[in-house]
């Protein structure tokens, strides 16, 4: 099992699908899973459904069982996509992994190399620009809030994670991001 950790706005569908095929696994993309767990009618469906509906949030036990069910209807190597999220989540994760016998190879994290160089160019972009340009400065800060919380998510797992396990890719800012751009950046990693 491999884990992704993206910086905020790097493209999850492209680098996750490129790195997937690069490590032939599936992609364990928990919110699309469970948006689907919750439409079945099972019992755990049922239980998740009712903790959601009385306004909590699930825990990180339900969401380990609903993980350890997918990962047994997996008959290949997984990639998880942006999870776990805190500490708490990773410990779970580990959890799972221990108690089905699942070796995590490696947490690959692509983070923006420049990341004000980044961000100014992807506003420069015709599609995002007219964001900048109907919210100004509103835009910009939600970024740097985004950009952070998830720079601290991961720094948080990296301090208790082994160093070895960790493979950083750099990215600058590609207008039209493509498979070519980011398997080279994965091969230059390996």
């Amino acid at each position: 099992m491999n884990i992704l950790f993206l910086d905020w706005r790097l493209s999850q569908n492209k680098i996750g699908s490129t790195l997937s095929s690069e490590l032939n696994s599936s992609i364990f993309n928990l919110g699309n899973l469970l948006k689907e767990q919750l439409r079945n009618n099972d019992s755990l469906g049922k239980e998740m459904t009712r903790i959601l509906e009385s306004g909590e949030m699930l825990t990180t036990e339900i969401i380990g069982r609903f993980i350890s069910k997918n990962l047994k209807e997996v008959d290949r190597n997984v990639l998880f996509l942006e999870y776990p999220r805190t500490i708490e989540q990773f410990d779970g994760l580990k959890k799972v992994l221990t108690d089905e016998n699942i070796e995590l190879e490696n947490i690959w994290y692509f983070k923006q190399r420049e990341p004000k160089e980044f961000m100014t160019n992807h506003f420069k972009n015709p599609i995002e620009k007219q964001w900048l340009d109907k919210y100004g400065d509103e835009v910009i800060e939600k970024w740097k809030i985004e950009f952070t919380r998830r720079r601290e998510q991961i720094a948080e797992i990296q301090n208790v994670t082994d160093k070895s396990k960790w493979k950083i890719i750099e990215m600058d800012y590609i207008k039209n991001l493509n498979s070519e751009y980011i398997t080279r950046r994965i091969k230059d990693c390996a």
